[in-house]
């Protein structure tokens, strides 16, 4: 029984020390909570939402406003750069949608990953400040929104989609 109980006990520790976990719990948490600020109603506040986190991800690298000249992100109204917003926020909504279907979601990270390695100038610190940034924009448009759980899941998502990023 005392050794049933370590064991226990000893699993449990693992599980907190991994920062990479995204449990079952977490997962329903961020879909629960990104269903309510996501809905496809929302298109304007997507945008804002997406350009909030852009804005917050330029203010720690300057330099990656560069990735993204061709999308217009110097005339912060163009059709071209709210379409990209609308298409990262897309993307991402996709793969919290996947959270549930390991399979699927693996095979779009490393879709992502091959598409992010093409671009040149990609690195992986800008998407440790994008999650960041989400985790800093969210809680203000989110009711009860559980930092720890976004962190977890985003954190252990985009090392798949930056492992190969310098």
């Amino acid at each position: 029984m005392k050794l049933c109980l370590l064991f226990v006990v000893a699993l449990a520790g693992m599980a907190m020390a991994d920062d990479d976990c995204c449990a079952a719990e977490d997962r329903r948490e961020i879909a629960f909570m990104w269903k309510r600020v996501w809905t496809s109603s929302f298109t304007d506040r997507k945008v804002a939402i997406s350009a909030a986190v852009f804005e917050e991800v330029f203010n720690r690298y300057p330099e990656a406003k560069l990735l993204f000249k061709r999308v217009k992100i110097d005339d912060e109204s163009s059709g071209e750069w709210r379409s990209h917003l609308v298409r990262v926020a897309s993307g991402l909504d996709t793969i919290i949608n996947l959270l549930e279907d390991p399979d699927v979601l693996y095979q779009q990270l490393s879709h992502l990953n091959g598409q992010h390695i093409a671009r040149t100038g990609v690195k992986k610190v800008y998407f440790d400040a994008l999650g960041d940034a989400f985790a800093k924009v969210l809680p203000q448009v989110a009711t009860c929104f559980n930092v720890e759980a976004w962190n977890r899941c985003f954190h252990k998502m985009t090392n798949l989609v930056a492992k190969d990023l310098p």
